[in-house]
Order: structure tokens, then C-alpha cells, then sequence
């Protein structure tokens, strides 16, 4: 069975995410469409693109991704499809997609601008049914990328600025940036488990600094730490995490995306 996923900013208070479904099921009633997330903050395309990144390779293969997190719509940004080897992502040209773009190993580029493919009239303002809708619905039953427009160069897409990659300091520190904050109050950083290990020889013997506060060592999991304390943990995304067990880690730090989180061998060892 085609699979279809959707992120979206729209939330599920409202009708949209449910008339995209229906636009989608009426062109491939054959689809599944699984949803990635429609808890987006409103217009925020550097969340889109985290989730998006960490939710797309545990799909089956060839699958269609729409995005909807899409400020610009009805302006005179682009609709764009990006063909790789695992599937093809349906999205605005908002960097959206930069962190996909980033994994991918090789990536085809095509413009959405095949009027025949849309619901017609198209709204200026609800482009998730006119454009991405019918075009990520037709893709999944079959139609190739290369119909949806012109082949453009991946060069040309919208890039979302990042942040520096992790990397040492002149103290040896490992030097990061939050990335992402979930609904408990999780901050996941741009330190990946490989940056980790690169660097540090013995995980037991690192400190992790975030705000003005110190975490000594990695938990396995949140309840290693009393309830209530700080800990640092690699997490579900591999990736460095600052949580406090039973609470927020961004409401008790006071810390955002953006915040610098450092990692350095404790001064005992």
C-alpha cells in the first residue's frame, strides 16, 4: 500500500488537515496517509524541517512526504519536488527540507508548476489542497516527478541557516546548539552520538553545560535522575538531550532553540 505523510503548522481544531485527506484519498483512494506531525508552531520551517529529518527514514521505501509549513503562500515562492533514493518530498522552496537535503545522498529537483495537476480555482491562500495535496496524492499512485515541471538544479532550493555544525573549541569543548525543544520540554542539540564518541573516549567522564547549569555524565535513561534534576542523555533522535526527569529542561533552564550546550571531560579526569 502507497504511503503519503503529512507535517503540517495547521493543528486539528480546524478543517484543513481533514480536506487534504479527502483531496488525496478521492485522486488515490489506495493511499495511506500517515501523519508526521499537524502541531507545527505556526510558520516555524526550522521545527518543520527538524521533524521532518528525524521522522522520514522509518518510512517504507518510495514513500511521498507533503509539507505544509508555508508562510509564503500565494507569494511568489516556489513549489518544489525532490526526488531521492529513498522517496519524494512535496514542500514549499522555504528551506524546509534543508536537513533532508543534507542526508541525502543524491537528490533530482523538480518545479511544481503543472497547473493541470492542481484543484481548480486554487486559493491563495490554502495551497496543502490545491497544490500539495493533489500532486503528493498523484505521485504515490504513479506519476513520475519529471511530469510535475521542469527539472531545476538543487543548488537553486532555499537553504535555512543552520548554525555552526558542532565542533571544539579552543577550551576542548564540544560546542553545539539546540535544535529542537519538544512538548516536554526536551532540548535536543545539533550533537549527534557520533560527534560524542569522535571526541570523547570515556562517555561516563564528560560534563554537559547548558545554561548556567553543569550535568555531570550521560544517563541511560530520565529515571536515572531524581525527579525533578537535570540530566543529559543521548535520546531517541541519537542525538544530545538536556531533560529533567518529570518536568521541563526548557522552562527550568530557560533555554530556546538557538542556546549553545557544551560537552568536556570533567576536570578530575
Amino acid at each position: 500500500m502507497p504511503v503519503i505523510s503529512l507535517l503540517t503548522d495547521f493543528g486539528l481544531s480546524d478543517p484543513y488537515v481533514g480536506i487534504m485527506k479527502a483531496v488525496i484519498t478521492s485522486l488515490c483512494p489506495q493511499a495511506r496517509v500517515i501523519d508526521i506531525s499537524h502541531d507545527v508552531a505556526p510558520q516555524d520551517v526550522y521545527q518543520a524541517a527538524f521533524m521532518l529529518a528525524a521522522a522520514h527514514g522509518f518510512f517504507p521505501h518510495n514513500s511521498v512526504h507533503a509539507v505544509v509549513v508555508d508562510p509564503g503562500v500565494g507569494s511568489s515562492r516556489r513549489s518544489v519536488a525532490v526526488r531521492t533514493s529513498k522517496a519524494v518530498f512535496v514542500a514549499p522552496d522555504n528551506g524546509v527540507l534543508s536537513l533532508v537535503l543534507d542526508d541525502a545522498d543524491n537528490a533530482d529537483v523538480f518545479l511544481v508548476n503543472n497547473s493541470d495537476l492542481y484543484l481548480h480555482p486554487v486559493s491563495r491562500t490554502f495551497h496543502g489542497r490545491d497544490v500539495f495535496a493533489p500532486v503528493a496524492a498523484r505521485l504515490v499512485c504513479g506519476m513520475k516527478p519529471e511530469m510535475l515541471g521542469p527539472e531545476i538544479a538543487l543548488q537553486s532550493l532555499v537553504r535555512l541557516e543552520l548554525g555552526p555544525a558542532p565542533h571544539m573549541d579552543a577550551s576542548g569543548r564540544l560546542t553545539g546548539t539546540v535544535v529542537y525543544a519538544d512538548r516536554f520540554g526536551n532540548l535536543v542539540s545539533n550533537i549527534g552520538r557520533s560527534h560524542l564518541e569522535k571526541h570523547f573516549r570515556d562517555l561516563d567522564a564528560v560534563c554537559v553545560q547548558a545554561g548556567n547549569q553543569v550535568i555531570s555524565g550521560l544517563s541511560r535513561c530520565y529515571a536515572d535522575a531524581a525527579i525533578g534534576r537535570l540530566l543529559a542523555i543521548t535520546g531517541s533522535f541519537d542525538r544530545l538531550e538536556i531533560s529533567v526527569n518529570q518536568d521541563s529542561a526548557a522552562r527550568v533552564l530557560q533555554m530556546a532553540v538557538g542556546d549553545p550546550v557544551y560537552v568536556f571531560v570533567r576536570p578530575d579526569r
